[in-house]
C-alpha cells in the first residue's frame, strides 16, 4: 500500500508542476498586454465572400436517366433523383440516385426543381 501512495505522490507532484508551468506560460500571453496595433489588425479582416449558389437548369421535359432535384411533399430540402421514365405529359417515375430502380415513385412535373448541378 505504501508503494501506491508513493506513486500517487509522484504523479500529483508532476501534475502540479505541469499546471504551474502552463499557468506561467499563459500569463505571458495575456491579451491585455498586446500592443494596440495588433488588436486593430484583427478588425481589418476582409469581408467573407457570399457563397455562390448553383443555378438550376430547368427543362420543359426531362429524359430518362437524367439526374434531377425533386422537392417531395412535406420535405424541406430537395432530394437528388434519377428519372426512370416519363409516364405522361406531367408525370414522371423517379428513384433516389443511390437507391435501386424498384423504389421508383410517381411525381408531378412541378416537383422537379431542375437538373442536379453536381451531375
Amino acid at each position: 500500500m505504501s508503494e501506491l501512495t508513493k506513486i500517487a505522490a509522484i504523479l500529483f507532484k508532476n501534475l502540479s508542476d505541469a499546471l504551474l508551468a502552463t499557468a506561467s506560460e499563459i500569463s505571458k500571453l495575456d491579451w491585455r498586454e498586446a500592443p494596440p496595433e495588433t488588436l486593430s489588425q484583427a478588425d481589418e479582416k476582409p469581408a467573407l465572400q457570399p457563397s455562390q449558389t448553383a443555378q438550376l437548369v430547368t427543362h420543359y421535359q426531362y429524359d430518362p436517366k437524367q439526374k434531377v432535384l425533386v422537392q417531395f411533399e412535406g420535405s424541406t430540402t430537395p432530394t437528388k433523383c434519377r428519372i426512370l421514365k416519363r409516364v405522361d405529359r406531367y408525370t414522371y417515375l423517379v428513384y433516389g440516385q443511390r437507391s435501386p430502380r424498384s423504389t421508383a415513385i410517381e411525381i408531378n412535373a412541378d416537383q422537379i426543381l431542375g437538373l442536379d448541378p453536381d451531375r
